[in-house]
């Protein structure tokens, strides 16, 4: 399409394209257009993009595009605009991108974008503001906007060379929620040649440190927050360049997150702080200071906290001193007792995971009977081949002894206990049978098998609790002295051990 849009063009009445209902995109780039009417799109309704790029537009009347609810994007760059009214956009309800780069704009009226209430990206260009007095440019987004748009997370503005404020808020917009705009940690993103920055009258529930992620030019932050707010420590991390740090008023949140600021305030040197009055925070007790609420409930005396934990280390020296010279021999057993149970757990699941039928506690006064007797009749016996665990011949050389009898026992599908006067006099066997007596009483499976060589009084079992406990509650064998009746022995303790547990 080529020619002029305008007045006199011959296109007075009526629109300018007839009705199109299945246009969605319209490109009217390079069309020496220079001015842009109600008319000319009144009955494109289901347009979606427009793109007047590179025309020579200089004027847009009211009501230009109220026609277009459905319009997605629209490209105004490369034209003459000089003035954004107040009306020029009204109707783009659905409009999600509006670029106006490389125009000469030097007025946006106030409530210019209002009607853009699903705004995401706006691309604004260079401003060139006529400022008499200054060679600032001031623009107020919250009048420009008619508030704070909840989907706007772009937005493109430039000043070339002259400083520019940007302003959200006003007196006629009291009180500016912030707490409202979902983009908020996104709000100062690539701002990075911003120097001076006031949040007056505003609502703000924390300043985090994504707010000042790419404030690195900032020298000047003014900050007159009306309600209760917490700042975090690594909200200033990223001011590098912060000279001067105002606080109007200032009434944090009784937290002890916000407890740092005091201490930062007195002991800060390359910021300086200016405070109209002292830091108060707020909570439901009312309003006191944040100094005092800090000391009362976030710190403790240091004094008292050394006198507490230097008397919790001596009572747990004392105590760890008293249960070893107390119970050094059961705690020694009971880790290895938990050491077994971790690993008989692992290998539950497992098939085959016992490597002994048994595990025989004997004293060394009896091994020649283990030799000549046992060894013969039950691991040459079969099939089943037993497999016997003795300490003699099957533990490890260098390994601790506690270790490889706890080892031996969790790998051997049953104990076999001894028992003699020699039996009763040895320390390791005595450890043994507590080991393997532990075990029973965890597993409550029949996995402990006691045989007498030869007959013992009662009253030296009672000297020795838990094998008198042993006798009273399961069935023992007896080493029988007639040799005739040796072989139903064998073939009852084989028996015994070859079948599963």
């Amino acid at each position: 399409m080529t020619g002029e849009w305008e007045d006199g063009a011959g296109v007075e009445e009526g629109p300018v394209f007839g009705a199109i209902p299945w246009l969605k995109t319209l490109l009217l780039s390079y069309q020496n257009i220079k001015k842009v009417s109600s008319r000319h799109f009144a009955c494109l309704y289901n347009l979606q993009h427009l793109s007047l790029m590179y025309n020579h537009i200089s004027t847009i009347e009211d009501g230009a595009f109220q026609h277009m609810s459905r319009q997605k994007t629209l490209n105004l760059g490369h034209n003459k605009i000089s003035v954004l009214g107040a009306q020029h956009f009204v109707g783009l309800y659905s409009l999600e991108t509006l670029v106006i780069e490389e125009n000469p704009l030097m007025t946006i009226e106030p409530q210019s974008f209002v009607s853009l209430r699903s705004i995401k990206e706006v691309t604004l260009g260079v401003l060139n503001f006529p400022s008499p007095e200054s060679l600032e440019i001031q623009l107020n987004l919250t009048n420009v906007f008619g508030g704070i748009p909840e989907n706007l997370t772009y937005l493109s503005i430039s000043s070339g060379r002259r400083p520019m404020t940007l302003i959200i808020g006003g007196n006629d917009v009291p009180n500016t929620a912030l707490t409202l705009y979902p983009h908020l940690d996104i709000m100062f993103h690539n701002l990075t040649r911003l120097e001076n920055l006031t949040l007056a009258h505003c609502w703000i529930h924390s300043l985090e440190k994504d707010l000042s992620k790419d404030l690195q030019s900032q020298r000047v932050l003014y900050l007159l927050i009306d309600n209760e707010f917490s700042v975090s420590e690594s909200f200033f991390d990223r001011l590098r360049s912060l000279s001067y740090l105002i606080m109007d008023e200032p009434c944090l949140a009784c937290s002890c997150d916000n407890a740092w600021l005091s201490d930062w305030v007195k002991q800060q040197r390359q910021v300086q702080v200016y405070l109209s009055k002292a830091i108060v925070c707020k909570n439901e007790d009312g309003i006191q200071s944040l100094s005092k609420y800090t000391h009362a409930h976030c710190f403790m005396d240091l004094e008292f906290l050394f006198f507490v934990s230097t008397s919790l280390v001596l009572l747990l020296f004392m105590l760890v001193v008293l249960l070893y010279k107390l119970a050094g021999e059961y705690l020694l057993a009971f880790f290895y007792i938990a050491r077994g149970w971790v690993e008989e757990a692992m290998r539950r699941n497992k098939r085959g995971r016992y490597q002994f039928d048994a595990f025989v506690s004997y004293c060394g006064q009896d091994e020649c009977w283990v030799v000549e007797e046992l060894l013969p009749n039950l691991e040459q016996r079969g099939p089943p081949f037993l497999r016997l665990c003795l300490h003699a011949r099957d533990f490890q050389p260098g390994k601790d002894i506690m270790e490889n009898i706890t080892d031996s026992l969790y790998r051997s599908r049953r104990t076999l206990c001894l028992v003699s006067r020699n039996f009763l006099r040895s320390n390791q066997c005595s450890l043994e049978m507590q080991l393997a007596t532990h075990r029973l009483l965890t597993e409550r499976r029949d996995i402990l098998i006691l045989v007498f060589l030869e007959k013992i009084p009662s009253r030296q079992l009672s000297a020795h609790h838990r094998l008198a406990w042993l006798v009273k509650t399961r069935t023992y064998i007896n080493w029988p002295q007639d040799p005739t009746q040796r072989e139903a022995f064998w073939d009852r303790l084989w028996a015994k051990l070859a079948a599963q547990v």
